[in-house]
């Protein structure tokens, strides 16, 4: 049979993992190296790989065939590193199947061909931990203490009985890293640290107890030396192999900080119940990231690992020339130069919420420095501002005299509050931030509920729900120090609308329109005696106290301030880009605003139809909600617009409206230095200029006028109802026009006018005079919504339909 090259044969199982491929890397150019794994590799240096389930003879028996068919009878060493390893679960079948089964199936196999040598790949956790300054040794206790190390045992038991006249070394190896980490304890405790998890800082063990580790290139320096000196080292024998000084757990932590964060990571020393019991929370709480730590493991925290390797030093000549303390700083430059991909290398889940949208954008790409430390540290004040806030609303409660009703929901509200924001401080959760904003709105709501007669119960409950909503709700903003100002808005927009120069406008509404409504809900709650009207006088107190605001089960007013507040939390939690960040909250600003202020019409028509008065306080809260109308539909318009986009290049809707997108380091690498805004105009960055329709001034002016046309003119029921209900909607419509993207809905001013011009010459109640006087103003009201007026503003694909003009259309 003809061998097609004088090397020699050794094979490895498996030969696709972290150890085995850098030893087939290392082996190639002196050997024939044939791996055996379950896949085969994506790319190999390898002589020859094979796929072979190590639980199935046959399947070994197949692989063997064709090796030696090809290589010959002869195998100089045989590594075998195939096992079942899983920090997921303490014990499985697989153990037994693949660790001990295999291995033995394995070895009966190769007595049937001239084996030179056997490495097994042990663990050095199969010895009995020891105490601080004493070291393990190959005649140490055996003594392993869960699943892997056990089945590692089993498996040496049967070759030292079966192995016969092949030479056995069994190898008992340290923790394995390399420069780049890979290692699964070391990059784990990292990963805590570098996302400041406060449960990193929380060990329930000694923590000046530690173990062995051993880096890559000394490991491969030990299969060389065991190789090359096979035929003189005894044919039976165990090697220890690992750095002789132990790291200690607070050592590593500290290290670690020092490299990420320049500060100490001080850790706290807890129950093992305690931590055993928050590990099981974690990991059967839905809709959290679960944690690398389980329960079983808690139990090895105070397990001290440190080796005498003189058995290695005597047979082979080896001695590590790597310590993990030197080492650890090269894993930090790693991190900090692409933290994504140290993520993906090390196999670490995706960074946890807080830490995700930063995790996507590494500093050195977007140009700030440690972005996650200042999030986290945002974020955890913003926890124990509202743990404040929720200790405030039960210890206030024994300050002054309230009801039972308003006690019990304090209390309830209160613990839920301090409960849920602990939790996301110490677990780094996103989800208890948003049920404690749940409780804020019921916080708000709740002396409404309840009808409180306390003005110190209604004050205190909207300040504080108000703030357990903020804090609960609101994300730190990332600062893009290097983003280019064409990403700092949407496709071929020319402005941002989610700038602050936007937003707090309406914030500011929204809190204007707070005081009044409050003031008014004051009066229907009892807290006040009187109203005052600046024009209506004592109407006021009339509509507040109808049947009409009645009807409603709660205070209308009060309901009222409740939704202003929603308005002002919404429109101040994201960040300026939250339009292709937060979609859903722009969303839901949007619909906290937009319904609301186009409902806002029939407090203004109830009043004269249904209470025959009026109330100034009212009038001026509904136009306080229109007015913020127009500036929330167009970051509203630019969110849908960014959603449609992002459906069409086929990415997943609902978790691009729940999490959205962040920019990316492809974006900012296409924009030119140089960006022409071509054909769509002059890009002004975050500048909002306004342009003001007169013609639509116009139409505020004569449609406010209809309103006040029954009262001058006499005009009585049900002619006067239809004025008050026109008039209404063309206000509205009118006010809200006035934003540029809101331009199209002039059209239905166009419907309204021709109507009541039509329609006011048929129902009682209206002198000639008086329908020629209406009809003369529906008319000019008609007129002055033909023309789009001015824009000095652009809207992507939204531009065509909010510059649509029927007059244009027709002179074309």
């Amino acid at each position: 049979m003809e061998v097609p090259t004088k090397k020699e044969t050794i094979i490895i199982t498996g030969s696709n993992g972290f150890i085995g491929n850098a030893i087939t890397k290392n082996l190639c150019q002196k050997f024939n190296v044939i791996g055996f794994d379950r896949e085969f590799p994506k790319t190999s240096e390898a002589a020859a790989n094979y796929a072979v389930d190590i639980a199935s003879a046959e399947s070994i028996s197949k692989a063997l065939s064709k090796v030696m068919e090809k290589f010959g009878n002869k195998i100089a060493s045989v590594i075998h590193l195939a096992a079942y390893y899983s920090f997921a679960e303490q014990e499985s079948p697989e153990y037994d199947k693949i660790t001990v089964k295999g291995t033995e199936k394995l070895l009966q196999l190769l007595k049937a061909y001239e084996v030179e040598q056997f490495i097994f790949s042990s663990t050095m956790l199969v010895y009995k931990p020891v105490e601080l300054g004493q070291r393990i040794n190959e005649s140490s206790p055996v003594e392993p203490s869960w699943a892997y190390p056990k089945s590692k045992v089993e498996a040496e038991k049967i070759l030292k009985r079966e192995h016969g006249s092949i030479p056995l070394v069994n190898l008992r190896i340290a923790g394995v890293y390399d420069d780049r980490c890979h290692s699964i304890p070391i990059s784990n405790q990292i990963m805590r640290i570098y996302e400041r998890h406060f449960s990193g800082r929380l060990y329930p063990g000694d923590d000046s107890k530690g173990q062995s580790f051993l880096h890559l290139d000394d490991l491969l320096d030990a299969i060389d030396k065991l190789i090359e000196k096979r035929k003189i080292i005894p044919p039976e024998v165990d090697i220890l192999l690992g750095e002789p000084k132990a790291i200690s757990y607070a050592e590593l932590q500290n290290q670690v900080s020092m490299l990420i964060h320049g500060r100490h990571w001080n850790s706290m020393k807890i129950p093992l119940w305690f931590a055993k019991t928050g590990s099981w929370l974690q990991h059967h709480t839905p809709l959290i990231r679960k944690p690398f730590i389980m329960p079983w493991m808690i139990d090895f925290t105070n397990d001290h690992y440190e080796l005498d390797v003189t058995q290695a030093k005597n047979l082979l000549g080896w001695i590590p020339k790597h310590e993990l303390r030197a080492t650890i700083p090269s894993m930090i430059e790693v991190l900090k130069k692409n933290p994504l991909q140290f993520y993906s290398e090390n196999k670490l889940k995706e960074p946890s919420e807080i830490a995700r949208l930063l995790g996507r954008m590494p500093g050195d790409i977007l140009g700030f420095e440690v972005p996650s430390e200042i999030y986290h540290s945002q974020l955890n004040t913003l926890n124990l501002m509202n743990i404040l806030w929720g200790a405030w609303l039960i210890l206030d409660s024994f300050t002054r005299p309230i009801s039972p009703a308003m006690m019990t929901s304090s209390f309830i509200s209160g613990f839920l509050v301090m409960i849920l924001s602990t939790l996301a401080l110490l677990f780094l959760w996103q989800w208890p931030r948003w049920l404690s904003a749940i409780v804020g709105f019921w916080i708000l709501f709740a002396p409404l509920a309840f009808w409180t007669t306390s003005a110190a119960d209604y004050s205190n409950a909207n300040v504080i729900g108000f703030l357990v909503i903020l804090c609960g709700a609101y994300r730190p903003g990332k600062q893009y120090y290097s983003v280019p100002t064409v990403l700092d808005r949407p496709r071929d927009w020319d402005y941002n609308p989610s700038s602050w120069r936007q937003r707090i406008p309406i914030v500011t509404l929204a809190f204007f329109g707070f005081f009044i409504a409050r003031y008014m809900a004051a009066f229907q709650l009892g807290h006040i005696d009187s109203v005052w009207d600046p024009f209506f006088g004592g109407q006021t107190e009339t509509i507040l106290l109808s049947d009409v605001s009645k009807a409603f089960p709660i205070s209308d007013a009060g309901l009222g301030a409740f939704s202003y507040l929603l308005d002002a939390a919404s429109g101040l939690i994201g960040d300026r880009h939250r339009w292709r960040t937060m979609p859903w909250m722009v969303i839901l600003f949007g619909l906290m605003i937009i319904p609301p202020g186009v409902t806002s019409i029939a407090l203004v028509i109830l009043q004269p139809v249904a209470v025959n008065a009026w109330c100034a306080l009212c009038l001026l809260t509904a136009v306080i909600m229109l007015l913020m109308v127009s500036p929330a539909l167009d970051e509203v318009v630019a969110c849908v617009q960014f959603l449609r986009a992002s459906h069409k290049e086929g990415k997943p809707f609902w978790r691009t409206f729940l999490h959205g997108e962040v920019i990316t380091h492809e974006e900012i690498s296409a924009v030119p230095s140089q960006v022409p805004f071509g054909e769509v105009g002059q890009y002004i960055p975050n500048k909002i200029v306004p342009s003001i329709s007169m013609a639509l001034i116009g139409s505020i002016i004569l449609s406010t006028s209809l309103m006040f046309l029954p009262a001058l003119l006499n005009i009585e029921k049900p002619a006067s109802n239809l004025l008050y209900f026109s008039a209404a909607l063309i206000l509205t419509f009118s006010i809200i026009a006035l934003s540029e993207i809101a331009r199209p809905l002039r059209f239905l001013n166009i419907v309204l006018g021709f109507i009541l011009a039509i329609g006011v010459w048929w129902p009682a109640g209206i002198e000639t005079e008086a329908s020629w006087i209406v009809t003369l103003i529906s008319l000019s009201i008609t007129a002055l919504n033909l023309p789009k007026g001015k824009f000095r503003h652009h809207f992507g694909s939204y531009d065509h339909l909010a510059r649509w003009s029927p007059v244009k259309k027709a002179l074309q």
